[in-house]
């Protein structure tokens, strides 16, 4: 006889906070320029043992893997679904442009950190895919050479590092950060037609 699987609802809104709570404390940590981040000191910030760390992200390295995701989730920078228009593209850089201004000085200054521009280019991978993806339904001629330039280069001018230079060297809003943005990709896409 096998044993019986239990959900609860409250249990698991519980681990979620806890996971929460444990990676706000490593933004936090981050945040002081905490170059030498330490299981303990995320713990002792989130008020919870060493071994709850470890039970919910395995060791130091998934701690931080997590806390891209958790910085997604936490500025509303989830775009959903791959865009397959031109238009789709140009609504989801509004979007994630008016979310790196909203994010908080919190997770601003984690990413700042070593530790954090390392989770940002790992999870360049997966944004890279993502760009990927959609330019084939934009363009889907594009030969594999052209698809990883444009892919590439669609991939930097979307960075919160280029949107903040965009925005402190010519004190442009998030929405006109896009129209400089899409008049790039857009030209780039008309180049590569003729």
């Amino acid at each position: 006889m096998s044993p019986r699987s239990y959900k609860s609802e409250l249990r698991e809104a519980q681990t979620e906070a806890t996971r929460r709570r444990i990676l706000d404390a490593l933004a936090s940590v981050m945040a002081e320029g905490v170059e030498a981040l330490s299981v303990p000191a995320v713990a002792e910030r989130a008020g919870v043992s060493v071994g709850t760390i470890y039970r919910h992200f395995g060791d130091k390295a998934g701690l931080v893997k997590a806390l891209m995701p958790h910085a997604i989730q936490r500025t509303g920078t989830i775009v959903g679904p791959v865009p397959t228009s031109i238009e789709e593209m140009d609504e989801i850089f509004r979007k994630v442009f008016h979310h790196f201004e909203s994010a908080d000085d919190l997770i601003r200054a984690a990413f700042a950190s070593r530790m954090g521009r390392t989770a940002r280019i790992e999870w360049s991978e997966e944004r890279l895919e993502i760009i990927k993806e959609s330019l084939r339904h934009l363009k889907p001629d594009l030969t594999p050479d052209q698809l990883d330039h444009f892919a590439k280069t669609a991939l930097i001018l979307t960075t919160s590092d280029v949107y903040r230079e965009w925005k402190e060297r010519l004190g442009l809003t998030p929405d006109q950060v896009a129209d400089e943005v899409m008049w790039v990709i857009r030209t780039l896409l008309r180049g590569l037609n003729s």
